[in-house]
């Protein structure tokens, strides 16, 4: 994979989710290595609090409860 941009593949999977149940998602699924990653951005945010935990990834629909799985590859996301 040449480019990947989380936040926009997160945010498509969420709207793709919300299409087909008509509700916002319960959990987004993550690898171990895409977590870390949105920690990161989320320390250097000036908008979001500088927690070294990320337990909810804030849309514009609401909060949605993140899940470690270490199973996932790096850039693999899924919503339930």
């Amino acid at each position: 994979m040449d480019y990947f941009d989380a936040y926009e593949e997160i945010y498509t999977r969420i709207e793709r989710y919300m299409l087909e149940h008509g509700t916002l998602p319960h959990a987004l699924v993550v690898s171990p290595s895409l977590y870390q990653w949105l920690c990161d951005c989320r320390k250097e945010s000036v908008e979001q609090p500088h927690t070294d935990d990320l337990m909810w990834f804030e849309t514009p629909h609401g909060k949605i409860r993140l899940v470690i799985d270490e199973r996932l590859d790096p850039y693999e996301i899924l919503t339930e």
